[in-house]
């Protein structure tokens, strides 16, 4: 089996950016799920989807994305939209990776969140109530994962990505 680097955590917590890094480190591509969800649907946002067809019909994208990169026959640092993980599906698929809980303080993460509008939900009220729901679905799912666990208001993201390209050595992904 290939092991892949996945990256989760809530809107606001560095994947894609600590993601670049570490893919960087090892050599291998950043699978980006607002990339992948652009370039599924003819450039819409994550924002765009949500709008027009329901945030259901997002979070399903999200998980074949997801799930479509996983499949990877080469290893790759997948940094998918953090609904992924409400999927027990994605669950199924995410064991044996190298899997990556970036979290942080709810005002951090709810700050960088409101700062891009590609996101889903985030203008429809207070950012910080959103992320705790989120946190409160999300975070026990990943955690029966055996994730690392990362603070990013603790490690800068280079800090972090030291740390992940250690626990992805450690978890079998060639280096």
């Amino acid at each position: 089996m290939v092991v892949h680097v996945v990256l989760l955590g809530l809107m606001g917590a560095g994947k894609t950016s600590i993601g670049r890094i570490v893919a960087d480190r090892l050599g291998y591509p950043l699978i980006d799920g607002d990339e992948r969800l652009a370039e599924r649907t003819g450039g819409r946002t994550a924002a765009d989807v949500a709008g027009s067809e329901g945030i259901d019909a997002l979070h399903a994208l999200e998980s074949d994305i997801a799930l479509t990169a996983l499949a990877s026959s080469d290893p790759a640092v997948i940094g998918p939209a953090a609904s992924v993980c409400e999927s027990a599906v994605v669950r199924d698929h995410l064991v044996g990776h190298a899997v990556v809980w970036l979290t942080g303080p709810i005002e951090l993460l709810s700050r960088k969140a409101a700062e891009k509008d590609h996101r889903p939900l985030v203008d429809d009220g207070d950012p910080a109530v959103l992320l705790e729901h989120q946190r409160a679905i999300r975070e026990p799912l990943v955690l029966a994962l055996d994730p690392l666990v990362i603070d990013v208001s603790l490690n800068d993201d280079d800090a972090a990505a030291e740390l992940i390209v250690a626990f992805a050595r450690d978890r079998g992904t060639p280096a």
